[in-house]
């Protein structure tokens, strides 16, 4: 049996399984839960669970491992996204067969992360990840979604508009690259934002986005020569369209439409009054 802490998942779910290549990983809540969480000052990380799978041993090939840890990240990445935290596993607990020293470069290391919005889920974890839980491996790598996702957890870390802006870039471009492989075609940065919207039927971000994006890329300012004179308020306003259409983009990817409500968690006030825009 292999076990992993997972690091800042808080919920009011004692445990859920997620389903992998090898066994299954089962998500249980600590005993000590509730003096953990009460016990985290702002800007640490605690586990706050762990994770089990009874059918990965010693005797498992490095392959099984690898897909089945795989399966962890790739869940723990979903539990991110939806919770706007980085939960991720945090090393093995003492029940564990094997003990790793380290984790594998694959795996997201611990950050605290505070203050955003969570989706508001329909259904629970236990629900969401029923039946086949494998169901989002293909997409995640059909859509390089852990790289994706892993780009969008470090886009919270952010100390400004500019940083969170720059991050969404660099999602943008990913979403760019999976529309040039699945259409065969040559794309350019904003037609690959479009095509991928006419693919999962979201409604696709405005020129306001595009220009300044081109300026935060090419002047480093928010509002230069493509978005003119701009204040706080309005790129506010483009940057969390782009964290809207993202949500959109990878509920619509997963499949889970019917099971998280897809009502904006982004508001530009919550943006323009909570980080600072330093090329303003």
């Amino acid at each position: 049996m292999i076990e992993f802490w997972i690091a800042d998942l808080k919920s009011n779910e004692t445990n859920f399984v997620v389903s992998s290549v090898v066994g299954a990983w089962e998500f249980s809540r600590r005993p000590d839960y509730q003096d953990i969480v009460s016990k985290t000052l702002p800007g640490q990380c605690a586990p706050t669970f762990y994770a089990s799978n009874e059918e990965l041993t010693h005797s498992n090939s490095d392959e099984d491992f690898i897909l089945a840890t795989g399966n962890l990240i790739d869940a723990c990445l979903i539990l991110s996204f939806a919770h706007s935290v980085c939960i991720t596993p945090k090393g093995t607990t003492p029940m564990s067969d094997a003990q790793f020293l380290g984790l594998g470069d694959s795996f997201i290391r611990p950050r605290a992360i505070d203050g955003f919005p969570q989706l508001k889920m329909k259904e629970t974890w236990a629900e969401f990840f029923s039946g086949d839980g494998l169901n989002f491996t293909a997409a995640f790598k059909l859509r390089r979604l852990r790289l994706f996702l892993a780009h969008w957890i470090s886009g919270l870390t952010c100390f400004s508009l500019e940083d969170i802006f720059l991050s969404i870039g660099v999602q943008m471009d990913i979403v760019k690259q999976c529309e040039i492989a699945e259409t065969g075609k040559k794309l350019s940065y904003f037609d690959g934002m479009i095509s991928a919207s006419n693919r999962y039927g979201i409604s696709p971000l405005t020129q306001d986005y595009k220009n300044m994006r081109n300026d935060i890329v090419h002047e480093g300012v928010l509002s230069g020569s493509n978005f003119v004179g701009k204040d706080k308020a309005e790129c506010a306003a483009v940057i969390s369209s782009a964290l809207n259409w993202i949500d959109a983009y990878v509920c619509a990817i997963l499949k889970v439409d019917t099971s998280i409500q897809i009502a904006p968690r982004w508001n530009s006030s919550m943006l323009e009054h909570g980080l600072p825009a330093l090329s303003l």
